[in-house]
């Protein structure tokens, strides 16, 4: 059998896309990456791969970009961002060529402006894509609500590096010792800490440290207590160390589509708490077993959640770790780059 060729444009290329690349070039698939340079979040540099090329979508004008995406005469393509035309346009391409042409969807279904979608789907999103791979139930909502049939979405879309944090051992031990908090995520308005730094400041903290990983500008001139720990956007090495450290992890955002972090600290098996606007919550945690779901901007419930996390006893949370690490292996690299496979007729 032939090797399959898979098209992957992307908008910005995080640790947990490079996992399910190395799965997809473990099943015999060449790649091209085309990845946009361009305003970045994070300073992530994507490793080389076996069998993946990348490309800069900077470094290619348009019909540079269109014609060596034609070139590579791909089996299946895989688009992340239905608001980059040049994707989109090649999307259509493809489709006449009879090629599935995936696109990636971790929007959630709220209604409002995305009324207009629905209305206007036949003419925008079934022209570029055959397929949708969501990130979760939400997500399938949105893909029904805009008429892709149940045989045209595909599922998981996003997957943590599960071996990799699978490494931390849960111990009661760990969490005998361990008497801290972690938040990973960008540090912006969004993510919540306001309401974060607000409920730490509500408690009687002392021997614990609140660790913020990320990069931005929100805590910028911000007097922080001497109990908050800054670090700059780390490596998956660097989170599993500091999640040695950790009781649980907390994720507060106000806007939340997915939320690869909650997968991540699962399989790390901590225990979690997160706002119920974040979507992987509906898959890594079950309120009251392996972490706590609140309402977003509720400085009061953050810190009475963490404060419970931090006076419980360690085989509880030992428990929730357990349970929190069961959760995690619904879903796998192995398993994404699966379902991106699975659009395509072998026969």
């Amino acid at each position: 059998m032939k090797r399959v060729k898979l098209l992957y444009l992307y908008r910005e290329l995080m640790p947990y896309n490079i996992q399910v690349l190395i799965s997809l070039a473990k099943m015999e698939v060449d790649i091209l990456v085309i990845h946009n340079d361009k305003n970045k979040l994070t300073p992530y540099v994507p490793k080389p791969i076996e069998n993946v090329i990348y490309i800069k979508k900077s470094s290619l004008n348009k019909k540079r970009l269109f014609d060596i995406a034609l070139e590579f005469n791909a089996d299946v393509v895989y688009i992340s961002d239905r608001t980059i035309w040049d994707y989109n346009r090649l999307g259509i391409r493809y489709r006449m060529m009879n090629k599935p042409v995936i696109s990636g969807n971790d929007t959630q279904w709220n209604g409002g402006k995305k009324w207009i979608n629905i209305f206007t789907a036949f003419f925008r999103h079934h022209r570029y894509f055959s397929h949708m791979q969501v990130a979760g139930f939400r997500q399938y909502e949105y893909a029904k609500k805009l008429g892709f049939k149940n045989d045209k979405i595909v599922w998981p879309m996003y997957s943590a590096d599960v071996s990799k944090f699978n490494e931390l051992d849960i111990t009661l031990e760990r969490f005998s010792n361990g008497k801290d908090i972690l938040f990973v995520g960008r540090l912006n308005k969004t993510k919540g800490l306001k309401y974060l730094l607000e409920g730490w400041r509500l408690l009687d903290t002392e021997g614990s440290i609140l660790h913020l990983v990320g990069n931005g500008d929100f805590l910028d001139n911000l007097d922080l207590p001497e109990n908050i720990r800054v670090h700059s956007f780390s490596d998956q090495d660097s989170l599993v160390q500091l999640a040695k450290k950790c009781r649980a992890f907390i994720l507060p955002s106000l806007q939340e589509p997915w939320g690869v972090v909650l997968h991540e600290f699962a399989a790390a098996g901590l225990p979690l708490i997160a706002t119920n606007v974040c979507g992987a919550s509906d898959h890594f945690i079950i309120n009251n077993a392996n972490g706590f779901v609140i309402k977003p901007r509720r400085s009061d419930l953050i810190a009475e959640k963490i404060n419970w996390i931090l006076n419980a006893p360690p085989t509880k949370l030992f428990e929730m770790g357990l349970f929190s690490r069961e959760l995690s292996k619904s879903i796998s690299p192995k398993r994404v780059a699966q379902a991106i496979l699975s659009v395509i007729d072998v026969r």
